[in-house]
């Protein structure tokens, strides 16, 4: 479907967040130029939603974008923070709530992220079952022994082990010649070690990282949907199963991407959550509540001190600072933008930036903190700084510490 300026906005009362808006009034007029743009003015009033085709020159911020830009930027062919410094997205009025706003609606997101190519991901998962197997689809295959063959998408469900082979080999989706308990010895090691493509979003990065952050001692199944995608989770005291799928007659948990992403990083109270009507719950909610305490927090202290930088940021000793300054810490990329005494921060890394700071996640949080010296850090290669080191200094005196 072919996104038009309209389009996009024309969808914004319907996947607006209630619960993310409580208690605020604000305005947001957005002025997008060029072919097939218009005036458009978002209200929120306490939870409520407004949109109008007007101009309101006196709203909270405005922003001014030219219609390809504003296209580009909602199906996230444009980065947000790259069209603001290049000049494209122009920003006036409440800079802190155009980086907010975003987060009051709910965001189509894709169900998976880049899918490995057969001829990659074939052979590691035939490692993985341990048996004499050939796997064929199209002109290609790869292995030996008994052939399974069939369409792409059978075989790839099939290899990942989210799709038992029954079902597909009697609707002749998948084509089997040899011992059948051969196939179900391979199915077993493949549904018991899922390969599963998750989203490339906060709460897609969260439940990668369900099953190493099982602690054990839960039995039975839930569903949980995530921005409307149900995922399997099979409990063992043992070990947990993920997988792509829903449960039928089950308890199921019912979750925006954001929420999840809050919820596994100790953020989100699930029971107020509940109530606030940001969850939904099908089944026994003691039941749903009781497997979430089977977890490990997923908490990085490094995101943590980098996402608190706007509210850590003093404007008055900012004064006229202009700065882009990236952070890269273990596999983590921010970057944060100073300019007319505001503060933002982006979880990418723009380049290029005036000064980059490199360290590793512990050495960082200890810097920050205060428990480890900063000219120490730099002097032993703990942290290195890319470009200006002085344009460094400068920002970090522009913050607060937090807490250690």
């Amino acid at each position: 479907m072919t996104l038009t300026v309209d389009g996009i906005f024309s969808l914004m009362p319907e996947l607006f967040l209630p619960e993310k808006a409580q208690g605020l009034t604000v305005s947001v007029y957005y002025q997008v130029t060029g072919e097939g743009g218009g005036d458009y003015t978002c209200r929120i009033d306490n939870g409520v939603f407004t949109l109008k085709r007007e101009a309101k020159p006196d709203a909270t911020s405005v922003v001014v974008i030219g219609a390809e830009d504003w296209i580009a930027l909602s199906d996230g062919k444009l980065d947000p923070m790259q069209a603001f410094m290049t000049g494209k997205l122009k920003g006036t009025g409440d800079l802190g709530l155009l980086q907010k706003f975003p987060k009051f609606f709910k965001k189509p997101q894709k169900q998976g992220g880049p899918v490995k190519a057969l001829k990659d991901l074939v052979p590691a998962r035939l490692i993985v079952a341990g048996a004499a197997l050939k796997v064929s689809v199209g002109g290609e295959s790869w292995g030996s022994g008994a052939e399974v063959s069939g369409d792409e998408a059978a075989v790839r469900a099939l290899v990942c082990g989210v799709s038992d082979p029954g079902p597909a080999l009697l609707g002749g989706q998948l084509h089997f010649t040899g011992d059948m308990a051969l196939l179900r010895k391979a199915w077993k090691s493949w549904s018991a070690e899922p390969e599963i493509t998750y989203p490339d979003t906060p709460g897609g990065k969260a439940l990668a990282t369900l099953r190493k952050r099982y602690k054990g001692g839960a039995s039975g199944t839930l569903e949980v949907k995530v921005d409307g995608v149900p995922y399997r989770l099979d409990f063992n005291p043992e070990g947990l199963s993920v997988r792509p799928g829903e449960v039928v007659g089950g308890a199921a948990l019912g979750i925006t991407d954001a929420d999840f992403a809050a919820l596994n990083a100790g953020k989100l109270n699930l029971v107020a959550a509940l109530l606030a009507g940001a969850i939904t719950v099908k089944g026994d909610m003691s039941q749903v509540a009781a497997y979430t305490a089977h977890f490990d927090a997923d908490i990085n202290p490094a995101q943590g001190l980098l996402e608190s930088m706007p509210e850590r940021f003093n404007a008055e000793k900012a004064g006229e600072l202009e700065a882009a300054v990236g952070y890269r810490i273990d596999d983590l990329g921010y970057t944060l933008f100073i300019r007319n005494a505001v503060c933002l921060v982006f979880p990418r890394l723009m380049k290029p930036c005036d000064t980059l700071l490199t360290a590793k996640s512990d050495d960082f949080v200890a810097m920050s903190t205060g428990t480890l010296n900063a000219q120490e850090a730099f002097m032993t290669g703990k942290i290195q700084i890319e470009g200006d080191p002085l344009l460094m200094q400068k920002v970090a005196k522009c913050f607060r510490r937090p807490e250690a």
